[in-house]
């Protein structure tokens, strides 16, 4: 097992045990223990600074190792900002400027980063909170899809769930390699078109894995009592936290315009070739 996954296996570990989905209602009711506990667990594990410089303290790793850790994040609902911290962090290390105490969002690193890029690490942030919250959405309705019978049969082998569910698992797999986009930086922050591609992707897949898992399981998935809001609801707020899919589309464009206009192959090797730099 290299570097990365074992990283990513620990921080899925912690969360397993720490932000179980009675602890994520908890905090979502407004609970100040449930929230000051949590974050305690996270501020001692040390993962928070994954991302500032070891000089000072920090793990050192770049944009592209912490993926497995913000997915990991939107697979277990988590309702503390982690990857907001873990990226203002980075960015007040490398400011030269202490860090804020607590859970904070990036809006609390603004004086030190220029607006749009700040819009763009917000952007990268979500899309892949979206991928690990899609992988565990996508999971529950197969699950459900097997358990639940109708007619004598499981609701899974019907074929027009069991076409949903083929075009959430679609969704779901574009929402991860969106993801693996944004977070390819060897850097903290991100590639501007990468992101902007990313979150055109995500955010679509987003909305079309939340209409079916929620389709898929009928009036079951909205109650509290369920686990499956939990998730919905975080999929709908991120993916337009930091602008809509067709925000960054339109970004996208403006690149590819930038760019000349050249054709699409040509456009996805100046994209690839900017991940690299």
């Amino acid at each position: 097992m290299n570097m990365n996954n074992e990283l990513d296996a620990a921080f899925s570990d912690l969360l397993a045990a720490r932000c179980t989905p009675d602890v994520v209602r908890l905090i979502d009711s407004g609970n100040s223990a449930g929230t000051n506990t949590l974050w305690q667990h996270l501020e001692d594990s040390g993962f928070l600074d994954a991302l500032v410089p070891e000089d000072q303290g920090g793990a050192g790793l770049a944009l592209r190792d912490v993926l497995g850790l913000v997915q990991a994040c939107g697979q277990h609902a988590l309702p503390l900002p982690f990857a907001e911290t873990m990226a203002a962090r980075a960015v007040c290390a490398l400011a030269g400027q202490a860090a804020p105490i607590g859970p904070v969002a990036l809006d609390a690193v603004a004086r030190w980063l220029p607006a749009d890029t700040l819009r763009t690490l917000q952007a990268t942030l979500n899309a892949g909170l979206i991928a690990g919250a899609g992988t565990r959405v996508l999971q529950l309705s197969l699950d459900h899809a097997q358990q639940r019978v109708q007619f004598g049969k499981p609701i899974g082998s019907f074929q027009a769930v069991q076409h949903q569910l083929a075009v959430m698992a679609e969704q779901a797999s574009s929402a991860r390699m969106a993801a693996q986009l944004a977070f390819s930086s060897f850097t903290h922050l991100p590639q501007p078109l990468l992101a902007a591609m990313a979150m055109t992707v995500a955010g679509e897949a987003a909305n079309t894995l939340v209409s079916g898992s929620h389709a898929v399981h009928g009036a079951i998935g909205i109650t509290a009592e369920y686990e499956l809001q939990l998730y919905t609801r975080r999929l709908l707020a991120w993916r337009t936290a930091a602008g809509s899919p067709a925000y960054w589309s339109q970004q996208v464009a403006a690149h590819w315009l930038q760019a000349g206009g050249c054709d699409t192959v040509n456009f996805a090797l100046h994209a690839f070739e900017q991940a690299a730099t």
